[in-house]
């Protein structure tokens, strides 16, 4: 009787040697069902690495999901195998409202970005299946919530995934005083192949919205801000002869530590760029709001970087597409641009993930 054969091996220091490689690599083996051994989980970062609390919520829900076996699923381990059940086929009406809490704001996108391949390519269900998950909408080094109901689901759905659907309860914030948020996301899982997707031809920008979340007293500041900021770099962003199509939306953060920009480029192709920030610096104390124009300076000249170097996918969106690069069927190609002569690089997350 032959023996199982050994799991992959990961090196968990391998490129961008944070949670990328986990998140990717437990989907993958959970669909594929391939046991791996991941080893140094997280060892590029500091205070020591190891599993947080939001890449345990994510292993758990696919080893529950997947039949899996797992050996190091705790929290701060630094060494995790993961061990689907080579027999189990998910049964198609399986749970299909699907509760995943955490009881610190951990980001509830991260967890999507883990379980969503899963969802999506393994049959789980014939159905949309209706996912809550309690943590963190706008965290530190995190996609953002609304990064991903702006950019990044509109993205999928253009590469050919079903549309995916958000329903926003609360927000959940790391600035600030902790508060947990919740969301539930609406998946309809492939009921075929996904084809060969190819994002090259990206179009004019149709649009640019700015979406605000910050103490309501702020709001004309950062009004004020945007508005000098598109006057003198307006045609940066849109052609001479166009009028410029701009949307802000402002919402309360409820705290005087919240802070959050994201800036979306709408394309013609129905492509759509965007940089963000979640202010981590030092807060004035003062009403003065003197780091608005730094802030706006910033997203905005992020922004036009990625315009400029003429690519179909933001920098954070390359990331999150190489895995469906790979489940696809087919050769799908996903232009990142050029910067002078040269070719955009993928970012250590992306290469991280090719890997």
């Amino acid at each position: 009787m032959s023996s199982a054969p050994s799991p992959i091996h990961l090196d968990g220091t391998t490129l961008e040697g944070g949670g990328q490689l986990l998140r990717i690599a437990i989907g993958l083996s959970a669909l594929t069902k391939k046991a791996i051994a991941i080893t140094s989980i997280r060892g590029k970062r500091h205070g020591g690495g190891g599993l947080k609390a939001q890449h345990l919520t994510s292993v758990q829900w696919l080893s529950l999901a997947s039949n899996a076996q797992t050996i190091g699923a705790e929290l701060k381990s630094k060494e995790l195998t993961f061990t689907p059940n080579a027999l189990h086929t998910p049964n198609a009406q399986s749970q299909a409202h699907i509760q995943i809490p955490q009881t610190t704001p951990g980001s509830i996108t991260l967890i999507l970005q883990a379980i969503l391949p899963y969802i999506l390519f393994s049959s789980y269900h014939s159905s949309p299946v209706y996912i809550t998950i309690t943590g963190g909408t706008n965290v530190s080094n995190s996609p953002s919530i609304d990064y991903t109901t702006q950019v990044l689901l509109p993205m999928l759905k253009l590469i050919g995934i079903p549309p995916i659907s958000t329903q926003l309860h609360s927000r959940g914030w790391s600035q600030g005083a902790p508060v947990l948020g919740s969301v539930t996301f609406t998946i309809t899982p492939l009921q075929a192949p996904l084809p060969a997707f190819d994002l090259t031809t990206r179009g004019a920008i149709i649009s640019i919205k700015a979406t605000i979340l910050a103490p309501a007293s702020s709001e004309q500041n950062f009004r004020d801000e945007l508005g000098l900021m598109f006057e003198k770099r307006g045609s940066h962003f849109f052609d001479t002869e166009q009028t410029p199509n701009i949307e802000i939306s402002f919402q309360d953060s409820h705290h005087e530590k919240r802070f959050y920009i994201l800036l979306v480029a709408k394309m013609s192709s129905g492509i759509k760029l965007g940089r963000d920030w979640l202010y981590d610096r030092r807060v004035p104390s003062s009403s003065s709001f003197s780091h608005i124009p730094a802030m706006i300076a910033k997203v905005s000249s992020d922004l036009l970087a990625e315009i400029e170097h003429g690519g179909c996918a933001d920098e954070w969106m390359r990331d999150q597409l190489v895995v469906f690069q790979a489940l696809a069927k087919g050769e799908s190609r996903v232009d990142g641009g050029y910067r002078g002569a040269e070719r955009v690089e993928m970012s250590l997350h992306a290469r991280t993930a090719v890997v």
